[in-house]
């Protein structure tokens, strides 16, 4: 077992636990109980919750795109891949870019963005959206006969040889 691969995959494992978790909890349960709160007193909480949130939710984004390169370049033959599998992981990236655009946004304090944060309700549920996408190509991807490999100094070790067959 390859240390490194491993520790990429529980990191962005990690992240995408972090990044799909937060919003479904802000969308369901923070803006709703913040909903019977004065525009004034709501807007302190939320910003007192952004102030750290930012640099948290930007170092694990950083983290997402490091470990999501490093198991494109390393792990995942992509010539090799099915056109299934190339689609799925498509549209995953593609959720993945808006997910952590919009969490930016409605985490940030750029003026320009201040309509997406006014109807954040909306957008969170974007992002849990998003986050569903994600979670379902990945599933998705999980199942798609492919034979991913490490090549190692001192051999292959391969990842999962079939369909759903996860050594």
């Amino acid at each position: 077992m390859n240390l490194v691969t491993l520790i990429m995959r529980w990191i962005h494992i990690s992240g995408a636990i972090i990044l799909i978790g937060s919003p479904v909890f802000i969308r369901l349960f923070l803006l709703p109980a913040l909903a019977g709160e004065e525009p004034a007193s709501r807007d302190a909480i939320i910003e007192r919750i952004n102030k750290p949130w930012r640099m948290f939710l930007g170092i694990v984004i950083l983290l997402q795109i490091i470990s999501g390169v490093y198991w494109l370049l390393v792990v995942i033959n992509m010539a090799a891949e099915p056109p299934v599998y190339q689609v799925l992981l498509t549209v995953k990236l593609l959720a993945a870019l808006a997910l952590f655009f919009l969490l930016s946004v409605l985490a940030g304090r750029a003026t320009a963005f201040a309509s997406f944060r006014q109807a954040a309700k909306k957008w969170y549920a974007g992002c849990v959206l998003c986050g569903m996408i994600i979670v379902m190509c990945a599933g998705a991807m999980r199942l798609v006969p492919v034979k991913h490999s490490i090549k190692l100094a001192h051999g292959t070790v391969s990842l999962r040889d079939a369909a759903g067959n996860n050594p």
